[in-house]
């Protein structure tokens, strides 16, 4: 079987469904690549992919659903479910009805038929990531440079037709982790396979660095600390000469392309200093801070329900905010939220909204760290990425809002159904003949 030799599914039943396997195996690779660069490429994949798994719902539902598994499968589960849950109970006790806000949480309650597909298939889905995320970050890069009207509109800082710098930023960070974490510590695996995750990892440099996103920069050496406490026994010199090249690449290939970035960075830290001490507060960071005040406020005022998507305008005028921020951060706040996750779906959804945030983040965490020492290499490779991906989320959700948009609530379904399901299927017996 092609998919079998090309190490994309460990399925070897049923060779008269090949075509199935490629065909999954492609939509998924798809799915990666189009991420940043094709618009509304991502949700189509996922669509196809749940088309595909209700086909043999029934026959996926029985294999994954055994005794041994039956309680992390459940947990995935509700995760899943729980965004959609959080707009419909929110709404319930509001008697607010706006269906568009299903829009975005349903593309990841439709992953769970997807998990059950991925598991009876037994996809090797890091691997699929990391034939994935190089082309997809090369792609990106090249469809910036065709659309340099873009990169105008948003003053030098990378992005592309339908990805803003906020969203750019942490998701780059997201791929250029898949290839770290795909890098061959030992170096005694195929050297093309290193190179190309190295090409993969100084693109992923180069556009974090050109999107000038510094919430998402503070991800970066918590990934980096991640990687090293999971792999520093198994690093070589030559792993370790190569790795010190790269980086000076990347700082020379920094100071010459971006030579502001650092004091871009640095700046955040005096923006701060300048909002506690209540000068400078319309500053990018100070902003920022302003909008989390002014959420803080919103919420303790309503913070059993909380306000819908549309709700909060009719408060921000309200006298008790005259102290809180400038007219500025109330503008923003009324056009583009608070620019934090948490805060974005408390506001939205009240308790259940903060309940359900934490646990895209907390949970999937958890499960991830239980199998990230284990024996099964495919375990511990999905289990890796997993953590790197969630690490990634939470430390970005702080400076952005992250599962708004459609396309990364469909991202985050099929990494979290990916991985999960490949960690699950390493357990299970292979699926019978039907």
């Amino acid at each position: 079987m092609l998919a079998n030799k090309l190490n994309l599914t460990e399925n070897k039943e049923n060779k008269e469904n090949n075509w199935f396997d490629i065909v999954l195996s492609l939509l998924i690779l798809s799915s990666i690549i189009g991420f940043l660069s094709v618009r509304g490429w991502t949700n189509t994949c996922l669509y196809i992919l749940l088309a595909l798994s209700l086909f043999h719902i029934k026959r996926n539902f029985k294999h994954s659903y055994q005794i041994d598994n039956s309680i992390q499968l459940n947990v995935i589960f509700i995760i899943l479910a729980l965004p959609i849950a959080s707009i419909f109970i929110s709404q319930l006790g509001r008697q607010d009805w706006l269906f568009k806000a299903y829009d975005s949480p349903s593309r990841m309650f439709f992953s769970i038929p997807i998990l059950l597909l991925l598991i009876y298939k037994k996809v090797n889905f890091s691997h699929l990531l990391g034939l994935a995320a190089p082309l997809a970050l090369l792609t990106t890069a090249i469809s910036i440079y065709q659309h340099p009207e873009v990169i105008s509109r948003w003053g030098g800082r990378f992005a592309t037709t339908f990805v803003d710098p906020t969203a750019f930023g942490p998701y780059a960070v997201v791929l250029s982790s898949i290839c770290l974490f795909h890098l061959d510590v030992s170096f005694q695996s195929s050297k093309l396979w290193f190179f190309y995750q190295s090409i993969g990892l100084l693109t992923a440099l180069f556009l974090i660095t050109g999107s000038g996103t510094r919430g998402s920069w503070l991800a970066i050496p918590a990934i980096f600390i991640l990687w090293l406490h999971l792999n520093y026994r198994k690093i070589s010199l030559p792993f370790s000469l190569i790795c010190t090249l790269l980086l000076a690449s990347y700082i020379a290939g920094t100071l010459f392309y971006f030579p502001h970035s650092y004091d871009r960075f640095l700046s955040g830290f005096s923006e701060t200093i300048n909002w506690f001490k209540q000068s400078k507060l319309d500053s990018s960071t100070g902003l920022r801070l302003s909008m989390w005040k002014i959420s803080w406020h919103l919420f303790i005022h309503k913070p059993v329900f909380g306000y819908g998507d549309l709700g909060i305008a009719a408060y921000l005028d309200k006298p008790w905010f005259s102290s809180t921020a400038t007219a500025k951060a109330i503008e923003m706040i009324k056009c583009c939220g608070p620019h934090n996750e948490l805060l974005a779906n408390a506001l939205r959804s009240g308790i259940t909204g903060i309940i359900s945030t934490l646990s895209l983040f907390i949970v999937p965490f958890v499960f991830f760290a239980k199998n990230a020492y284990h024996c099964k290499p495919e375990i511990a490779k999905a289990s890796h990425i997993g953590l790197a991906y969630i690490t990634c989320l939470a430390i970005s959700s702080l400076s952005s809002e992250i599962f708004t948009l459609k396309y990364t609530s469909s991202f985050y379904g099929l990494m979290i159904a990916g991985l999960a399901a490949q960690i699950i299927s390493a357990s299970l017996p292979p699926p019978k003949k039907n």
